[in-house]
């Protein structure tokens, strides 16, 4: 326990000193910098939609030289943890006290609970930032003015497509969460008035604001079908594969001789579906690194995203860009996304109707891989940062 005292000691007044001569020279220079607080919690995790939002958008906030960034998560690392899952932008302080090679006890755990508060209020950022719908208690406790970004309403729309300790969490927090917030942030309009109509928010502090598309990885080998269409996505009831599976089942019966790719984990609620992942002309793959995905994207026939609800719908986004005719339901943020690079479809019939089409017309794959990539192109994380920034700056 005296190592840990000594070890948050130490920090303290480093952390004293440097915010005393940030003030210094923010006097002498007559500049303000933006002092901006992230909760990076989603970067302890494999990164997944939350967490490559994060990262894209922390990697274009930090570019700019008149904010600066603090980064927190758990109050301390120790020799069993936690682990980053992602880097983080060199001109960001990580603010967590280093105890590997410290003894970890209760004690030392609620001693460094409570100096990280008072780190925290040392530091004293104008605004705490949430990407993952709401604050811990420990950061929300110091914030001035706080930001959060809400990514899609499915526990108010389909609350039976969710597990009931993710539903149970956001109808606990979010009320409270939205009344404190200066500012929300939603991932799409879609996003925007589904939270307007559930919620009583004054929507003057509510703002769109599109995430960008991430930097093609380079294409890697993988062993693949020489014809095949593709669905990419974790396998939950809210992705909707079975209505896919039967629409690829009967153009399989007309006599269409390529695969289906379905590329995701075998998540919450999927009993039903994974034995079907083993029918005829099927092939799944479970994780697939970013590198090899792309090689996936790129020689997939076409992709078909046939969600019940996405707040943003990132597949979509990257099978534009990378070049395959896309076939979306529609449904929430899709045609918002999608525009009018992509063919929609209502119900099974329709999807079976979208997918003869594509597999047979040379002309028309031609027009929607065009204006995919057009569309694609619109999506970009530095507008994202820009309008993300103006929000804090107006908050703070």
């Amino acid at each position: 326990m005296l190592r840990t005292v000594a070890i948050v000691l130490h920090t303290l007044r480093q952390a004293f000193i440097g915010r005393l001569r940030a003030v210094w020279r923010a006097a002498s220079a007559r500049e303000r910098r933006l002092r901006i607080g992230v909760d990076i919690r989603p970067f302890y995790e494999p990164l997944t939609g939350i967490g490559w939002y994060l990262w894209f958008l922390l990697h274009e906030l930090a570019k700019h030289d008149d904010i600066e960034l603090f980064l927190f998560g758990d109050a301390r690392v120790t020799d069993l943890g936690p682990t980053l899952h992602a880097s983080i932008p060199s001109n960001a302080q990580l603010i967590t006290f280093d105890l590997r090679g410290a003894p970890v006890s209760r004690l030392a755990r609620a001693f460094t609970a409570a100096a990280y508060v008072l780190w925290m209020k040392l530091i004293d950022p104008e605004v705490m930032f949430g990407a993952n719908y709401f604050l811990p208690r420990l950061h929300g406790a110091i914030a001035r003015h706080r930001v959060i970004t809400v990514h899609d309403l499915t526990y108010k729309r389909f609350p039976e497509l969710l597990q009931k300790e993710t539903l149970d969490n956001l109808n606990a927090h979010m009320p409270r969460e939205l009344a404190r917030a200066d500012a929300v942030i939603c991932v799409s309009e879609s996003t925007r008035r589904d939270l307007l109509a559930f919620y009583d928010v004054d929507p003057s502090r509510v703002f769109a604001i599109h995430s960008g598309l991430g930097t093609s990885a380079s294409p890697a080998p993988i062993d693949l079908p020489s014809r095949y269409l593709l669905f990419v996505s974790t396998i939950e009831p809210r992705k909707n594969l079975g209505v896919l599976l039967d629409a690829f089942a009967k153009l399989r019966a007309e006599g269409y001789d390529g695969s289906l790719v379905v590329v995701g984990k075998v998540g919450w609620k999927a009993q039903e579906i994974a034995p079907r992942l083993r029918e005829p002309g099927i092939v799944h793959l479970d994780y697939v690194d970013a590198a090899r995905l792309a090689t996936v994207y790129q020689r997939a026939e076409a992709f078909v995203f046939p969600s019940i609800y996405e707040g943003f719908g990132f597949p979509l986004l990257e099978a534009m860009a990378f070049g395959v005719p896309a076939i979306a339901a529609r449904s929430s943020s899709l045609p918002e996304i999608g525009g009018d690079a992509a063919l929609y479809f209502s119900d099974a019939s329709e999807l079976l109707a979208q997918l003869r089409r594509v597999t047979s017309d040379a002309s028309l794959r031609d027009e929607v891989i065009e204006r995919g990539r057009a569309q694609a192109a619109k999506f970009r994380w530095s507008d994202c940062a820009e309008q993300t920034l103006a929000v804090f700056r107006a908050v703070s």
